[in-house]
């Protein structure tokens, strides 16, 4: 599974990625309101627009750096919990690529690892805190299992879309122990995360995008 993505297909894709990413703002807007503050569909759309502003001409050939100035840009345009979370995945993705031009179908795998441990490290929370990790870790973890199994590229991506939706829908039996969620009684039991969700929506609006150009 040797396909190989440059730093003009990374662009088109992340551009691709956050034009689609942000359509979902309203639905965002309203799950957040239930257990949050509302402001998850604001950040959505801020964090959309300030990437295909950015990405439009980043100026930068280095795919380890453009991924760090898209983190950059999120935490500048959004500075909420969640900005500030998907920030730090993005740089640490970022980092672990540095001084790169091209990576690998494969290589995808290091940067949602190091994107998971940039959340962790930030955030402080663990699958099963009723978060964004929810969606993101099961979908990186697929991603893994699909390389290991040597499925087709377009095979490895659906199941990590389905992963994450899984993983988003499966909050909804957790209890919240951070956010404005975990202020409620009952934890936001039966309702579901708001943050996880957005990223499923991010993940499934990255893999379509990145499907059509490799």
């Amino acid at each position: 599974m040797s396909r190989v993505i440059n730093t003009a297909t990374l662009i088109a894709v992340l551009k691709e990625t956050a034009s689609g990413w942000s359509r979902h703002h309203d639905e965002l807007t309203q799950l957040d309101s239930i257990a949050g503050d509302g402001d998850l569909g604001v950040t959505v759309e801020l964090a959309g627009k300030a990437l295909v502003n950015y990405l439009a001409d980043p100026g930068e050939d280095d795919i380890g750096k453009i991924l760090m100035k898209c983190g950059m840009q999120i935490n500048k345009a959004s500075p909420s919990t969640f900005g500030t979370l998907l920030a730090s995945a993005f740089m640490e993705a970022g980092k672990a690529v540095l001084g790169h031009k091209e990576i690998e179908f494969k290589d995808l795998l290091l940067l949602g690892r190091s994107a998971v441990e940039g959340v962790k490290k930030r955030g402080k929370a663990e699958v099963g805190d009723k978060t964004l990790l929810d969606a993101l870790v099961p979908a990186v973890e697929a991603f893994g299992e699909g390389l290991a199994k040597e499925k087709d590229y377009n095979i490895v991506l659906a199941d990590v879309v389905k992963a994450a939706k899984a993983g988003a829908e499966a909050t909804k039996q957790m209890k919240a122990k951070y956010s404005r969620a975990s202020y409620r009684q009952d934890g936001a039991m039966g309702l579901q995360d708001a943050g996880a969700t957005a990223i499923y929506y991010l993940i499934e609006s990255f893999a379509q995008s990145l499907s059509t150009c490799i």
